[in-house]
């Protein structure tokens, strides 16, 4: 079995880009209580973090399926687990 493909955005993909994807994504119904600002062990609340755990939680709800991880070709799927300290992404 083939290991667990994440979605994470494409390197030197900015900040503006990513709050745009963000914000779709949210607009989507995905749960941010996660990475709310008030949760303690979201870490560095970066808008690439914050993109990267709302984008890969809707590729994560559409199946897994490629097309979900696109946004607008600003991301990828891989298998390199963007987790970090007790944020850890499924």
């Amino acid at each position: 079995m083939g290991k667990k493909k994440l979605c994470v955005p494409k390197d030197g993909v900015g900040d503006a880009t990513l709050q745009k994807n963000f914000d779709w994504v949210c607009g989507q119904g995905i749960d941010r209580s996660p990475i709310q600002p008030d949760v303690v062990y979201v870490g560095p609340a970066t808008v690439r973090s914050r993109a990267t755990f709302a984008m890969n939680s809707y590729h994560r709800r559409k199946g897994d399926i490629e097309s979900a991880c696109d946004f607008r070709s600003t991301a990828q799927t891989t298998t390199k687990d963007p987790s970090y300290g007790k944020c850890k992404y499924v």
